[in-house]
C-alpha cells in the first residue's frame, strides 16, 4: 500500500483522539472475550479428560476435586458472555461517536464550499460521500483497530501460557497464531486492494446516477427516457455486482486459508505435546488442554483477514472524503474582520470575475455606484451577468480584478457572520426545506416569535393563508415546497428577508415564473417593505422600473448604460430596445 493512499486515513484516526476512552475500553473488552473463550475451551478439555482418568480407579476417582474446575468452566463462561456482551456496547458506542464526529467534521468542510467550490461535485455524489462513505469509514476502528488489538492482547497470552508447558511448543502456536494475524490480512489487503477501491466506486456512481433519476423522474416520464436511464442504472448495477463477487470470492479464500493454518497449528500442537507426552514432561490432560488453547486461540484471527481485504474499499472512501473536505473554499473569511459599516452605499470598482480561467469573462470591468437607501435596478438579459454580479456582493465568489465594497469597505475585510448582517436575500429559486412553515420562517430570524412571524407573513399578505390551514404555521411545505404554489414559495421567502431585517436587500429575479398579475402585485409589495433600504433588483423583466433611482444596463458582462428610466428610454439605447422586447 502506498504512503500516499495511506496518508488519506489521517483525518479519519485524527478523529478518533476525542473517543479515545471508549476504543481502548471496546478493544480490552474483546481481547477479554477472546481469552475467556480460550480458558473456557482449555480447562473443559483438561477437566474433561482429567474426569476420565481419575474415573480409572476408586482411589483417584474419590481423591480427584471437581469443584475448583467446575467453578473455573462457569467462571470463564460467564466472563465470555459478559466481555462479549461490553464490547458489543462499547464498540457500538464507541463507533456512534465516531461516526457522528466524521459527519460533523465533513460537513463544517463543506459548508465553506458552497456554492462555489461544489460546482464540480454531483449532488448524488456528495450524498454518497456523506452517508456511505463516511459508514465505510467505520471499518477501521470496529473491524480493524479493535479485533487487531485484541489479537495482540491473544497472542502474547497465548504465548505466556504456552511457555509454562515447553518452549518449542510455545513457538510453533504462537508463529503459526502470527501469520494468521498478520501475514494472512496483509496478502488480503493486497488481493483486495483494486477489489475494494472498484466497489467503492461501483456504489457511488450508482448510487449518484439513482439519486438523479429521482431527481428527474418527471422528466423521463414525460419524455419516454425511463428505459434509457434504467439501462444505464442496470449496468452500474451489474459491475457493483462484479466487484462484490470477487470481493466474495476473496472472502471465501480468507476463511478457507485461515481454517488451515489454524488446523495446521492444531496439528502441530498435537505432535509436539504427544512428544512430551512420551517424553513424561506432560500429562494427557494437559496435552488437551493446551491443544484446545491452540485451536480456541484462532478465534482472535478469524475477523482479521475478511477485514483487512477491504481496506482498498475503506483507502477509497477516505480518499473520497478528503477530495470534498480538503478543497479549497472559493472564498476565505478572515476570523473578525473590520466593524460593520454604519454606511450602506455598494460600490464595484473594476471588477473582473471568470468561473474558469479558459471561460469568457462572466463581469469585465464593472463600475457600479449604489447609493445608501436608494433603490438600483440592474437588468439585462439572461448570460449578461446579473446573477454573477449577485453571488460576489454576498461572497459567494471573489472578484479576480477590483473591489466591491459597502460603506466604504472592501467585504472581503468583513468577517462571515458581519457580512451576512448587512444582507437580506431573495434568490431566484427560493429553496424551502421539507419542513414546517415555521422551521422554514426561522431560517431568516430561528429566535424570532410566533407574533413576529405573523407579522412578517402579514406583509406580504399570506398570513391569513396560513392561518386558514389546519396545522397552521406546523403545516409542512413538502420538499422544495411541493406542496404550496410557486407564488406562496416565493413570499415565504421575502418573508424571511424581512424577518432577517438587513440594511441591504437584494432581489435576484424575484418574480421568474410569476404571472403578470402576481407579479405587480410582488413588486409593489417589495417596495414597501424595502422603503428607506438600499434595494439592489436584478431582473430581465422590466416591471415597475419607473420607481428605480437607478436603473443600470448589463451586456458581456459590462455596464453599457446606466440612468433613470424615463432618461434610458429617451436615449433610445440598450434599455429602449430591452423594454421594447421584454415585459
Amino acid at each position: 500500500m502506498r504512503e500516499g493512499r495511506l496518508s488519506s486515513l489521517q483525518p479519519v484516526l485524527a478523529r478518533l483522539g476525542p473517543h479515545l476512552r471508549w476504543l481502548l475500553l471496546g478493544t480490552v473488552a474483546g481481547g477479554a472475550a477472546v481469552l475467556a473463550s480460550i480458558g473456557l475451551l482449555s480447562l473443559s478439555g483438561w477437566f474433561l479428560s482429567a474426569t476420565a482418568v481419575a474415573g480409572l480407579s476408586i482411589s483417584t476417582a474419590q481423591a480427584f476435586n471437581f469443584f475448583h474446575p467446575s467453578v473455573g468452566v462457569r467462571l470463564f463462561a460467564g466472563l465470555r458472555i459478559l466481555s462479549r456482551y461490553g464490547e458489543r456496547v462499547l464498540n457500538h458506542e464507541a463507533t456512534f461517536r465516531i461516526l457522528e464526529s466524521l459527519r460533523t467534521w465533513f460537513y463544517l468542510r463543506l459548508e465553506p464550499l458552497s456554492p462555489g467550490g461544489l460546482n464540480r461535485f454531483r449532488s448524488g455524489d456528495v450524498l454518497h460521500r456523506l452517508v456511505a462513505d463516511i459508514d465505510v469509514l467505520d471499518l477501521l476502528y470496529v473491524r480493524i483497530l479493535s479485533p487487531a488489538g485484541a489479537a495482540a492482547l491473544t497472542v502474547g497470552a497465548l504465548g505466556v501460557f504456552l511457555l509454562c508447558f515447553d518452549t518449542a511448543l510455545a513457538a510453533v502456536a504462537v508463529g503459526l497464531l502470527l501469520a494468521a494475524c498478520v501475514l494472512l490480512p496483509l496478502a488480503m489487503a493486497w488481493a483486495g486492494m483494486s477489489v475494494g477501491s472498484g466497489l467503492s466506486l461501483a456504489r457511488a456512481r450508482l448510487r449518484t446516477v439513482a439519486v438523479e433519476a429521482i431527481q428527474g423522474i418527471a422528466e423521463l416520464l414525460v419524455y419516454h427516457g425511463r428505459k434509457r436511464h434504467l439501462e444505464q442504472l442496470n449496468e452500474l448495477d451489474h459491475r457493483m455486482l462484479s466487484q462484490q463477487r470477487r470481493m466474495n470470492r476473496l472472502a471465501g479464500f480468507s476463511e478457507a486459508a485461515l481454517t488451515l493454518v489454524s488446523g495446521f497449528a492444531v496439528m502441530a500442537a498435537l505432535g509436539i505435546g504427544v512428544r512430551l507426552v512420551h517424553a513424561r514432561q506432560l500429562s494427557g490432560e494437559s496435552l488437551a488442554c493446551v491443544v484446545l488453547a491452540v485451536w480456541a486461540a484462532f478465534e482472535a484471527a478469524a475477523p482479521l483477514s475478511g477485514a483487512f481485504q477491504h481496506i482498498g474499499n475503506l483507502l477509497e472512501s477516505a480518499r473520497r472524503v478528503n477530495e470534498v473536505a480538503g478543497a479549497e473554499p472559493a472564498v476565505r473569511f478572515p476570523p473578525s474582520g473590520a466593524p460593520v459599516p454604519d454606511r450602506h452605499n455598494v460600490v464595484f470598482e473594476g471588477v473582473r470575475f471568470r468561473y474558469e480561467p479558459d471561460l469568457p469573462p462572466a463581469l469585465d470591468g464593472v463600475d457600479l455606484h449604489l447609493e445608501h437607501g436608494s433603490r438600483s435596478a440592474v437588468v439585462g438579459e439572461t448570460g449578461s451577468g446579473k446573477s454573477t454580479l449577485a453571488q460576489l456582493l454576498v461572497r459567494f465568489w471573489d472578484p479576480d480584478e477590483g473591489i466591491v465594497s459597502v460603506g466604504g469597505t472592501d467585504i472581503r475585510k468583513l468577517g462571515e457572520n458581519k457580512l451576512r448582517r448587512l444582507w437580506s436575500v431573495v434568490p431566484q429559486q427560493p429553496h424551502l426545506f421539507h419542513a414546517s412553515l415555521r422551521e422554514n420562517l426561522y431560517i431568516g430570524d430561528g429566535d424570532a416569535s410566533e407574533e413576529r412571524l405573523y407579522d412578517a407573513l402579514d406583509q406580504i399578505h399570506l398570513a391569513d393563508f396560513v392561518r386558514s390551514l389546519p396545522d397552521g404555521l406546523e403545516t409542512i411545505v413538502g420538499e422544495g415546497g411541493k406542496k404550496i404554489s410557486g407564488g406562496q414559495a416565493r413570499r415565504i421567502a421575502v418573508a424571511r428577508a424581512i424577518l432577517h431585517d438587513a440594511p441591504i436587500w437584494l432581489l435576484d429575479e424575484p418574480t421568474e415564473g410569476l404571472d403578470t398579475v402576481t407579479e405587480r402585485r410582488l413588486v409593489d409589495e417589495l417596495l414597501r417593505i424595502t422603503e428607506g433600504r438600499t434595494l439592489i433588483w436584478i431582473t430581465h423583466r422590466l416591471v415597475r422600473m419607473d420607481r428605480m433611482d437607478t436603473i443600470f444596463v448589463l451586456d458581456g458582462g459590462k455596464v453599457v448604460e446606466s440612468g433613470s428610466h424615463r432618461s434610458l428610454l429617451s436615449a433610445g439605447n440598450r434599455y429602449a430596445a430591452l423594454h421594447l422586447r421584454l415585459p
